[in-house]
């Protein structure tokens, strides 16, 4: 058999050593149990997966190449649907599996996160969340559910502590949110972010609405006036050079809405370069 003419088109680009030898592990979480706006983001991972093929591995401006990187797609979580809890905890559990390991977590919607950060303050006990996004998701409940993607970032909060979850790009949220953020987030703009000092591991999620509609229209709950892809990858390689980036995901993007896979695209995009801008 030639292995010349053959690939697997659901494995992320550049996926070339297995788990135990692979130092950037990548695996798709496909749930969208809580979303209250447009459902589809548990296609998200997949979607982006064949997205991927269409981009070149190489960064002009950095000079990287994901070639260079030992990294492996594990797949997906088999999450289980209906049940909210159960999906968290596979989610978890599996984390915790590759915890060691740089992990590359793409949704599915924002929930995943909470999970993803409870298996990995286990090996980074000071960790801190950089969340990208047009929403704070600080509600204390959404419906009378307190794991939502809406409700995400509270939870987090509660689990790391006062001033652990740093929140970048929001612009629409309610009044509650904003004085729960007053007294237990930092909320930061992309222009001033650099001129807070972040000490420690740091985790790092991008809810793929931190960009304007206009670029990203495929996403569950897109709000105008949002970022730009130039702005953002500019933004990214300067964390690169100054925060010590553990792992990070990619939440939110939603392909039944997505016009021409413009969002899957950027989405895979915006892996891409994260990736070369932490490692």
């Amino acid at each position: 058999m030639s292995e010349l003419y053959v690939e697997n088109p659901l494995e992320f680009w550049c996926n070339n050593y297995g788990l135990s030898s692979a130092d950037v592990v990548f695996l798709g979480v496909p749930f969208d149990g809580t979303s209250t706006g447009r459902v589809g983001s548990r296609e998200a991972p997949n979607a982006i997966r064949a997205a991927s093929y269409n981009l070149e591995t190489y960064n002009a401006y950095t000079k990287k190449d994901l070639k260079d990187l030992k990294m492996t797609d594990l797949g997906n979580v088999m999450t289980c649907p209906g049940d909210t809890d159960e999906s968290l905890k596979r989610i978890e559990k599996t984390v915790r599996d590759i915890r060691e390991k740089f992990p590359v977590i793409v949704g599915g919607e924002h929930i995943i996160t909470l999970p993803v950060i409870k298996a990995l303050v286990k090996e980074h006990p000071n960790l801190t969340v950089l969340q990208f996004d047009a929403h704070l998701d600080l509600k204390d409940e959404y419906l009378g559910n307190k794991y939502s993607h809406v409700t995400v970032m509270r939870r987090i909060s509660e689990l790391l502590g006062k001033g652990k979850v740093i929140q970048v790009g929001c612009r629409s949220f309610s009044p509650d949110e904003k004085e729960y953020a007053k007294k237990n987030t930092v909320l930061k703009t992309p222009e001033n972010l650099l001129n807070y000092d972040i000490k420690g591991p740091v985790y790092v999620s991008i809810d793929m609405d931190v960009f304007d509609p206009s670029v990203a229209p495929g996403v569950s709950t897109p709000a105008p006036g949002g970022m730009i892809p130039e702005e953002f990858f500019d933004l990214l390689r300067e964390i690169g050079k100054r925060m010590e980036v553990v792992g990070f995901d990619v939440v939110e993007t939603c392909p039944p809405h997505d016009d021409s896979d413009m969002t899957s695209i950027l989405s895979a995009e915006v892996v891409k370069e994260t990736l070369l801008a932490f490692r």
